[in-house]
This record gives structure tokens, sequence and C-alpha cells, in this order.
């Protein structure tokens, strides 16, 4: 399937604007609860409203409802792994995570690692996503990017390259030992061995 499918959480959009590929690119279109609000500003017909249904509001006629009740997960991580039975191999990618309640927030990038999900999750200050273990992974940069690691847990890193301070065979845990890493390359390489690990690109460039 050609394009990306496009998550609209419930939050507020980035500050600093949505990305245009992502609104011109998507080909599935998919409402977080009520986060489907946001889709009609850029001109997209949601596909359909997936969450526990419980503040959809006044939903357009005739888009489908798929209620996803399990109460000990979050909407954002329901739908997350949704996408990983019906999308998979389609990349995914989620707006509408910025402000509101702060547990929300909080959740987000954990929602990542609890659905072993390989979306992208878009903020203001730029991007969030889980890296797999046991494959390398090339992630696209831009010299200057400030590079961010953030392990849950311990996490065993195999390689990473196309930074400042590159890694080998490193054990990491959750802590700051990975933030403020910078890109030197237009592609950061990064393996992990075991364990769970996320990966930001900050917005903001140095150099």
């Amino acid at each position: 399937m050609a394009g990306h499918v496009l998550v609209f959480a419930a939050g507020e959009l980035p500050p600093g604007g949505v990305p245009p590929f992502l609104i011109e690119a998507a080909s599935v279109v998919l409402g977080c609860d009520g986060g489907w609000k946001h889709a009609a500003q850029f001109g997209l017909d949601v596909t359909a409203i997936l969450g526990d249904l419980d503040s959809v509001g006044q939903a357009p006629a005739g888009v489908p409802r798929i209620e996803l009740p399990d109460q000990d997960a979050t909407d954002l991580s329901k739908v997350l792994t949704w996408c990983e039975t019906h999308h998979a191999g389609t990349e995914v990618h989620v707006i509408g995570l910025d402000g509101g309640r702060l547990d929300h927030r909080l959740a987000a990038p954990a929602a990542l690692i609890e659905a072993k999900s390989g979306a992208v999750l878009h903020l203001g200050g730029g991007d969030l996503r889980r890296i797999p273990p046991g494959t390398r992974v090339a992630v696209d940069a831009e010299e200057g990017m400030v590079i961010g690691l953030h392990p849950y847990g311990e996490v065993a890193i195999a390689h990473l390259s196309g930074v400042e301070w590159p890694l080998s065979h490193a054990k990491v845990t959750t802590g700051t030992r990975g933030v403020h890493n910078v890109a030197k390359d237009s592609t950061v390489q990064i393996e992990v061995a075991s364990g769970d690990l996320l990966l930001s690109r900050s917005a903001v460039h140095f150099g």
C-alpha cells in the first residue's frame, strides 16, 4: 500500500506546525478517539475512529468506529497495537500528542514500548521512535541534529554510529546518559541487542 498511516491523537498539534509530508502522503487516516477532529483542518477524511470511544463527540456520519475496550492501556497504545496487526509493514505516524493531561503526555512514549510499535511520534520538539532489538536500523538525520537515546530498563546497544559519541557493545539503563548526542552524517546507524530503547530526533540543530 502506498503512503503511510496517519493517526490523530486527541492532544494538541505540534506548536511548530505539522510537517507537510505527513498530510500529503497519508493513505489511511485514523482518529484516536476524539483526535479525529484534527483531520478536518487539513481537508482529510477519517478512515476510522478507534479507542474506547468515550470522547468521540459528533463524528461525521458513516465513519466506522472500532471500539478497543481494554481499560488497562491508553487509547494510543491500543491504536498502535491495532495498527501493528492491521497495517503491518506500513509506516505509522502520530500527531496530536502535545499539551493535554500530564499523565497522557508522559505515557505516550511508553505506548511505543507497550505496543512494540514501529510508529513515529511527532511532538513539538521533534520526533520519537522505538528501536526494535535484533536488527540494525538506519535513521535519517542531518549534521548537527540532536539525537537522544532513552532506555526503559537495561538496554544492550550493539552498535551506534553516525553520531559524535558512537557506542559499541555498551549497556545503558534508565537515566540521562544517552541525552544530547549529535548527528555527524545524514544517517544514524543503531542496533539494539536487547531491551527497550527509544530514539529521539530534535528539531533544534546545532553546528
